[in-house]
């Protein structure tokens, strides 16, 4: 985009403990090394800010707003309100709006990763319609095909397409896929869509939102949990025990949920519910059942 423009921007912005994929851009952007430890070398050139809050926003504005004025930062990549890998930290839109908008400002095009949050997961169709500012580009993927063939799909503004629209060939977008369209995950990904949209799915978001709710005003008073948050229908809390991510402690947290016929994977101390919107108020019982035992155990 910004080649097409005649600009050079060498460098890409990133939240903290972001994830976003496993190819060398993807890998670049995101901040968890547990992952891309061997390939760091590789990556392209990512400046990081630590995930806005009431705290420190008025900082990272205006270290930004200094930053910004070398014209060099070509894109930001986030996660919006919900960092999936990062054990579902969350944002709130407030803090991470006006960040958005001084990025675009500046003509720092802004990349949502939304192949978590998208769907419908934040209680909207797309976390990004938490927030006035929508993003340049959206990437989208799992619940596009509800789980059932692999597809992605990028979307982008008519400013950025209109990039690539020209007459000369070089400036054109040559990097498709062999699959790209694929016939079969289309069709689910249409079906995905309608049954989305159907006030039976939306009812059920609403309901899973609303368990989630009063479940998490229950257990945030035990002794055990030291922190629960919820964004739509993503529910998270921290064990106040150290553990490592993938440590023997953990591990049987995990086995612990199998054996009571729950399939939860625990990230560390947190324990996260990201249902299906089919799940019902019976399979929630036993999936909060499972979590109260947990507590007693661990």
């Amino acid at each position: 985009y910004h080649f097409n423009r005649g600009e050079k921007r060498p460098v890409l912005l990133a939240f903290e403990d972001g994830f976003h994929g496993d190819t060398f851009g993807a890998m670049s952007v995101s901040g968890l090394s547990v992952y891309n430890g061997p390939f760091e070398d590789f990556f392209l050139k990512v400046e990081r800010l630590p995930i806005p809050t009431a705290e420190n926003l008025q900082q990272i504005l205006a270290w930004l707003e200094n930053r910004l004025k070398t014209k060099d930062i070509a894109c930001f990549v986030y996660e919006p309100l919900v960092q999936g890998a990062a054990a579902m930290k969350m944002h709130k839109a407030e803090h991470l709006q006006p960040l958005l908008a001084l990025l675009q400002k500046e003509g720092v095009v802004t990349v949502a990763d939304e192949v978590m949050t998208g769907f419908g997961k934040t209680g909207k169709y797309f976390a990004s319609l938490h927030m006035e500012t929508k993003p340049d580009i959206i990437c989208l993927s799992k619940a596009l095909t509800a789980g059932l063939l692999p597809m992605a799909a990028t979307s982008c503004t008519q400013q950025i397409y209109d990039a690539f629209y020209s007459d000369e060939l070089g400036k054109g977008f040559f990097h498709g896929h062999t699959y790209t369209a694929n016939p079969l995950a289309c069709t689910a990904a249409r079906a995905a869509l309608q049954l989305l949209r159907s006030d039976e799915i939306q009812r059920d978001i609403d309901r899973i939102v609303n368990s989630h709710r009063n479940f998490a005003s229950e257990i945030g008073s035990h002794s055990r949990v030291a922190n629960v948050r919820q964004c739509g229908v993503i529910l998270a809390l921290d064990l106040d025990v150290s553990m490592e991510r993938y440590g023997n402690l953990r591990d049987r947290l995990y086995k612990h949920f199998m054996d009571n016929g729950v399939f939860l994977r625990p990230l560390g101390n947190t324990i996260y519910i990201l249902a299906p919107y089919v799940i019902t108020e019976q399979q929630l019982t036993t999936v909060y059942d499972s979590i109260r035992t947990a507590l007693d155990l661990f």
